[in-house]
C-alpha cells in the first residue's frame, strides 16, 4: 500500500471514536494490513465506560450554541445550570473561554487544574483551529470524571459567545448523557525474533476521521512492519496500534499492564504520534530520551526528502501523547508528534489536510530506524 492509495482507503473507514462501529471496523481494517505486511496481528479487547453524549447546549439571548460534553467532566441536573455569563476565572454561574484543542494533551493540564479551581457552576468553551469546527479536547480523566459541566463548541461560536460573557447576560447550560460499558481494540503485531523487543507504537482512535492527526503515524508504523518483516534481522518486533487515546491512552494502559516490560524493558519504543505529513505546517518534533538519537533520527528524514528547517530534535524534556506513557515507565524512547492546522477538527481529512511527500519521507525515515535498531543486516 503506497501512501496515495492508504491515505483514501483510511480516510474513508470514517470516524473512530472509542467504541463506535467506525473504531471497531478500522481496528478489523488494521489488523488485516499488519498482516498484510508480514506480521502475526491480533485484536487486544479493551473494556471502558463510553460516554453517550444527548443534550450539550447553552441558551442565552435567544440564541443557542450547540455542541459535546467534556468526556471526563460533570454532567448538569435535569433542568440544566441557569446563571450569568463571563469570563472564566470571574464570579459568573458559567465560565466562558477559548482554547486550542491541544490544551488538554497531557494529564494534569492547565484546563484540568482551572476546572478543579473553578467556583463556576458550569463551563463554556469555544476550540479554536482552522475553519474553525469542533475540535474536542482530550479527556485524561475520562474514568473519574471531575470538575463542573464543560460545554464544547466550534470555535466559530467564539466571538458571540465572547460578546455575551463581557456584557454579563444570563444563559441556561444543559451537559447531558450517559455512560455505559463499551468495548474498543488495540492491534498487537509481531515479528519474531529475539528480546527485548523493539516496539513500535501509535495511537488509533480519535474524535473524527482525524486523516492528517492518525494517518501518517498509521502508514509509517506498517511502512516499518513491512520493511522489518521482509529484513533478516535478531530482534523481536512489537508494533501496538493503541486505542483510546483521545479518552486517556486506556488502550496503552491496559497493553503495559499486560506487559510492563513493554514500556519499561523494549530496547526501544519508537512512537508515531499526531499529524505526521499534515499540510500547510511542517514543523516536525522528534524527541528521545537516548542521547544522540533524535539527531540520528533528523538526519535519517532529511535524507528521506524532509525539510531539515522543519525539524526540531530534542534529547529530554518533557514527552508528550503516548510517548509520555513510556518515559513515565522508565523506557526507552524515540517520538515524532508534528503539528495540524486542522487538529482534532471534523474537516481533518484527505486530501487537504496531508502532505503526501512529507508523510512518505517519514515512513521510509521509520522503517531506516526501525531496521537499525532490530539488527537488521547484521
Amino acid at each position: 500500500m503506497t501512501p496515495e492509495t492508504f491515505f483514501p482507503a483510511y480516510d474513508g473507514l470514517g470516524e473512530r471514536r472509542s467504541g463506535s462501529e467506525g473504531d471497531a471496523a478500522a481496528a478489523t481494517w488494521l489488523r488485516e494490513a499488519a498482516e498484510a505486511a508480514g506480521a502475526a496481528a491480533t485484536l487486544l479487547p479493551v473494556a471502558f465506560q463510553r460516554m453517550i453524549p444527548s443534550t450539550a447546549c447553552l441558551d442565552a439571548k435567544g440564541r443557542r450554541f450547540e455542541g459535546l460534553p467534556l468526556f471526563d467532566g460533570g454532567l448538569t441536573a435535569a433542568g440544566g445550570i441557569a446563571g450569568r455569563l463571563g469570563p472564566l476565572g470571574s464570579d459568573a454561574e458559567i465560565g466562558v473561554a477559548e482554547f486550542h484543542p491541544s490544551a488538554a494533551s497531557l494529564p494534569g493540564n492547565a484546563f484540568a487544574r482551572a476546572r478543579a479551581e473553578s467556583r463556576h457552576a458550569g463551563i463554556v468553551i469555544a476550540l479554536r483551529t482552522l475553519g474553525d469546527g469542533l475540535a474536542p479536547l482530550n479527556a485524561h480523566d475520562h474514568a473519574a470524571p471531575f470538575g463542573p459541566p464543560v460545554l464544547q463548541v466550534a470555535g466559530h461560536d467564539a466571538a458571540a459567545l465572547g460578546v455575551l460573557a463581557a456584557a454579563g447576560v444570563g444563559g441556561v447550560l444543559r451537559v447531558e448523557g450517559r455512560h455505559e460499558p463499551g468495548i474498543s481494540h488495540s492491534v498487537r503485531a509481531e515479528l519474531p525474533g529475539a528480546g527485548p523487543p523493539l516496539v513500535l507504537l501509535t495511537p488509533r482512535t480519535s474524535w473524527w476521521t482525524s486523516t492528517a492527526e492518525r494517518g501518517g503515524g498509521i502508514l509509517a508504523w506498517l511502512t516499518a512492519l513491512r520493511a522489518l518483516a521482509a529484513a533478516p534481522r535478531d530482534r523481536m518486533v512489537v508494533g501496538l496500534a493503541s486505542c483510546g487515546h483521545e479518552l486517556g491512552h486506556f488502550g496503552a494502559h491496559a497493553a503495559f499492564t499486560a506487559d510492563p516490560a513493554l514500556a519499561s524493558a523494549s530496547a526501544l519504543v519508537l512512537h508515531l504520534g499526531a499529524n505526521l505529513g499534515a499540510a500547510r505546517d511542517g514543523h516536525l518534533t522528534v524527541r528521545s530520551n537516548v542521547p544522540k538519537l533524535a539527531e540520528a533520527m533528523a538526519e535519517l528524514l532529511v535524507h528521506e526528502g524532509y525539510p531539515h528547517d522543519a525539524i526540531e530534535a530534542v534529547t529530554g524534556g518533557k514527552a508528550n501523547g503516548e510517548a509520555h506513557e513510556i518515559e513515565a515507565r522508565g523506557g526507552r524512547y524515540l517520538s515524532l508528534i508534528g503539528r495540524n492546522l486542522w487538529f482534532h477538527a471534523p474537516d481533518d481529512r484527505w486530501p487537504h489536510s496531508i502532505d503526501l511527500p512529507r508523510a512518505a519521507a517519514i515512513a521510509r525515515a521509520t522503517a531506516a530506524m526501525a531496521l537499525r535498531h532490530a539488527g537488521a543486516g547484521r
